[in-house]
């Protein structure tokens, strides 16, 4: 494998050899003593520009602005973006990737929005399969400003650019020392957060040396500490029974159930008992719509929510440092290590899991069958999920002059993640058997020893990179001298999944994975110009090309046109097309287990007898409950990339004082979209008759049904390309500063609108425009009032969020089509924050403030249900007052 990295490195040193080469030949050639105007990088493009505005709208945001705003971390701040419309991830408790957090630009998925570090790539993280960068783990101290690009960038940066593309900006140059310290403290209980940095900075004439070591802290928040989340029963309809799933909140079947043999739920006989005596136990239930019928048959339920963390807690160290040293006057050698350690903890409750083939005499089967039970098994006490993530980041480059216009650069990067995660008092069905065979008592001390199993998992993902790049000036048109940047890229990426063996034997109850392996290397060449065609337009074209070991091959190209008929006026616009390669996982990862919440629209509907009318069907698909399913997620190596184009078209105008005006049109449209056929989808599949369309297309996935009708047993999904997504929209950024005798005041405002969300009403099936739809906001605004006068400073911050609608029903007509009716409304979300800071000139500086400061609740549903989403975030842990002492030197 090292020899084959090797060689291919080499390949693409040795083409680009070549064409440097002839390059640095033409630019020595070229005139002397030529004006030298200062340029820059800006995200978007390689070739350096003398305008921070150019043919891509870039977002640039400082880490002062948004510490201003009352942010804890990188990725609070970047989730808070306007552009981030919907689908990001928060740390919550639950499973091996509690400890992430991820952007998605447009609502595209965090898969489509790539994250750079400097400009290079981040690392994907294993615990998203590859398909993400945990914003987690890097450390909010070390950053000096985030650039977003809002336009598709394949062209330049290779797969994932499909939606845009967040570059993080680290500190360099930086001299002196600086300490910061914060605590806040929400005023409901869990969540508090505690962070202090360190910086330090030695420069010479020759270079920098800096270091940055930041740490971060937030407790866990358990679902018991909020009204919303804490378990409820209640018989809302008054009908003599409560339903599990139609009429309770934080309970589950999974307490001490059988399934008969006619696929009805009955309580065990001991259910009584266990209530009165066990913790957690809640008795008997109706086994509610979702799992049968009302009235059909009865659960023993466990109010899991009772002892589970509903978010996980993180602590967070990273150390950042970074060397430039001036080896000649023309070559400047660049370094940096980025290391961080993050901690998660969540708790659940004792294992769910199915006591498989329980004997007809026992104590708990009240049937005179061999059957299947779904049985909580207290007696192993509360799981403890236990994620350590660990992250190294290394790079290291040269980069120079070659003649007067000629800048030429080569790197080597190094990231590996390394995300271990440990299970305790989960169930051993290994030790379940040995207590059965041998008639050892189940709660007995030795009977709990030999049924608990401690699971430990390693998931690795590694990235070696090398980069060469080479812009220069040749040819001349009559706006000036052309641009040209070449360039070449070769990478390996690396997968790895590595569980205990009982897990991947399929012996540990109440946990699922399994291991697994994949790698891939990548080539790649990619050119970029920019034609000053006038002196007030610029046309700029690129285009890469993609060699994957596993898939194929790519290409993309792109074309920028950026018009000033006035200094104080930009027209641009721009062409892209993208691609996102599938990752490692969805290629060959391991199967997996899970149990996603789904909606069974085709046992609702049958439950009503073959003589509904259509009205009877359509009010029985709104009040249908949703609730959790095992499936068995499979991986597809047939799988092949997306393509995706992009269109951006907008305007700049700074006419008038201290103010400016952005407003730009974005298209994007993703063809065959890599999506997980979902139980849901197989579902609404069965419901328009078209399921054995996708069994015979998809042979490996199966919608599992008990004898009543009911989801029951596994269901086996997959990924697969066939989906299609597109986004049509505006993004308007207006800002103004007012300076007066008493004081200076800067307003700013983004808001990124959304006219089209196109997505498939499930797998291959309609597409449809669901703006608006639950948790996909039409529009998303972000306002800020900065105010300062002498040595204090007062920042403003409100959020907003557009409401939506609260419901999704997918009907289907008389002839099997598929349609989706909205019902209900979730109010408009609008938070605020409030920071204030006072500087003195010996001692630091002073900040108070208040995240989410009206104490903004979460939004319910029209059943008085908590709407979970990471963008109502704010609102689960309350209003949080929060203060800081900071100090340079």
């Amino acid at each position: 494998m090292l020899n084959t990295k090797v060689t291919k490195a080499v390949r693409i040193a040795l083409a680009f050899g070549a064409v440097s080469s002839a390059a640095v030949a033409n630019v020595a050639m070229a005139e002397e003593g030529a004006e030298k105007v200062e340029r820059i990088e800006i995200t978007g493009s390689r070739i350096k520009r003398v305008d921070m505005e150019g043919a891509s709208p870039v977002e640039v945001i400082s880490t002062a602005e948004f510490e201003s705003q009352g942010r804890v971390s990188v990725a609070e701040a970047l989730q808070s973006v306007t552009s981030n419309s919907f689908g990001s991830v928060a740390p919550t408790s639950g499973s091996s990737g509690q400890s992430q957090s991820t952007v998605s630009l447009l609502g595209a998925g965090a898969g489509r929005t790539l994250v750079l570090v400097d400009g290079k790539r981040l690392g994907g993280s294993p615990s998203l399969n590859t398909g993400g960068a945990n914003l987690s783990s890097i450390p909010m101290a070390a950053v000096e400003r985030i650039e977003i690009l809002k336009d598709g960038a394949s062209a330049i940066y290779g797969s994932d650019a499909i939606a845009g593309v967040i570059n993080v900006i680290l500190k360099k140059d930086f001299e002196g020392a600086a300490f910061d310290i914060q605590v806040g403290r929400p005023e409901a209980d869990g969540g508090e957060t505690k962070q202090m940095s360190m910086s330090f900075g030695v420069s010479s004439d020759k270079g920098n040396i800096t270091f940055v070591y930041d740490h971060q802290e937030r407790r866990a928040i358990f679902d018991r500490d909020r009204s919303y989340t804490s378990a409820t029963m209640e018989d809302s309809n008054n009908d003599g029974v409560i339903s599990i799933y139609n009429e309770t909140t934080g309970i589950s079947y999974f307490g001490a159930t059988v399934q008969g043999k006619d696929g009805n739920y009955l309580a065990s006989p001991k259910c009584d008992e266990l209530s009165k005596n066990v913790p957690g136990f809640v008795g008997k239930l109706d086994q509610g719509s979702a799992l049968g019928g009302i009235g059909k048959g009865e659960v023993c339920g466990y109010a899991f929510a009772d002892v589970s963390a509903n978010m996980a807690s993180t602590k967070r160290d990273s150390i950042m440092t970074s060397l430039t040293y001036e080896l000649t006057d023309d070559i400047e050698l660049y370094a940096r290590g980025m290391f961080s350690r993050n901690d998660s903890f969540g708790r659940y409750a004792p294992p769910a899991a199915e006591w498989e083939n329980m004997a007809a005499d026992n104590e708990h089967n009240p049937t005179n069958d061999v059957v299947n039970g779904q049985f909580r098994w207290y007696q192993l006490g509360n799981r403890d999920g236990e994620v350590t993530d660990y992250q190294q980041d290394l790079l290291i480059g040269l980069k120079g002059m070659a003649g007067d216009t000629a800048e030429w650069e080569v790197s080597y990067h190094k990231a590996r993640l390394d995300y271990r995660t440990a299970g305790r008092y989960y169930l051993s069905y290994a030790g379940l058997a040995y207590n059965e065979l041998n008639e050892i008592d189940m709660g007995s001390e030795e009977g709990i020893n030999n049924m608990r199993a401690t699971t430990y998992a390693e998931n690795q993902s590694e990235l070696d990179h090398f980069f060469a790049g080479l812009g220069f000036e040749f040819g001349e048109l009559p706006g000036g001298m052309i641009s040209h940047y070449v360039g070449g890229e070769y990478f390996e990426e690396i997968l790895s999944s590595k569980y205990d063996a009982q897990n991947d034997a399929g012996l540990i109850g109440g946990n699922a994975g399994g291991s697994g392996h994949g790698e891939r290397d990548v080539s790649a060449l990619f050119y970029e110009v920019a034609l000053p065609v006038l002196d007030n337009l610029i046309v700029s074209a690129a285009y890469r090309y993609d060699d994957y070991s596993d898939f194929g091959s790519v290409g993309n190209p792109s074309i920028k046109v950026e018009y000033r008929p006035m200094d104080d006026l930009l027209v641009r616009g721009s062409y892209s097309e993208g691609f996102r390669a599938p990752t490692l996982k969805e290629l060959y990862g391991a199967d997996s287990e899970g149990s996603p919440t789904t909606t069974d629209y085709v046992a609702c509907r049958n439950q009503l007898g073959a003589n509904a009318t259509q009205s009877e069907v359509a009010q029985a698909y709104a009040k249908c409950p949703t609730s959790s399913f095992k499936e068995v997620r499979q991986s597809n190596p047939d799988l092949g990339p997306e393509e995706s184009t992009y269109i951006n078209l907008g305007v700049v105008y700074s006419g008038f004082e201290d103010v400016s005006i952005k407003v730009d049109y974005f298209e994007l449209e993703v063809d065959n979209v890599i999506s997980l056929i979902t139980i849901q989808d197989l579902v609404h599949l069965e419901n328009g008759n078209r399921l054995n369309e996708i069994y015979a297309k998809f042979p490996d996935v199966s919608l599992s049904r008990g004898a009543n009708g009911s989801i029951a047993g596994k269901s086996y999904t997959q990924s697969a390309n066939g989906s299609f997504m597109s986004r049509k929209g505006f993004d308007v950024d207006l800002s103004y500063k007012l300076d007066t005798h008493f004081g200076e005041f800067k307003f700013k405002s983004v808001t990124t609108l959304l006219t089209e969300v196109g997505e498939d009403v499930y797998f291959s099936g309609p597409t449809s425009d669901q703006k608006g739809g639950p948790q996909q906001p039409e529009w998303r605004s972000q306002f800020t009032v900065n105010y300062s006068l002498d040595n204090f400073s007062l920042n403003w911050t409100t959020d907003v969020i557009s409401n939506t609608y609260e419901n999704d029903v997918v009907q289907v007509d008389a002839n099997d089509n598929p349609y989706i009716v909205y019902t209900g409304n979730l109010p408009t979300y609008v938070t605020h924050n409030l920071n204030m800071k006072f500087y003195t000139e010996s001692y630091g500086t002073f900040t108070l403030g208040a995240r989410n400061l009206f104490d903004k609740d979460v939004l319910f549903d029209e059943n008085g249900k908590w709407v979970d989403d990471a963008m109502y975030n704010t609102g689960h842990i309350g209003r949080e007052i929060f203060a800081g002492y900071s100090i340079s030197f």
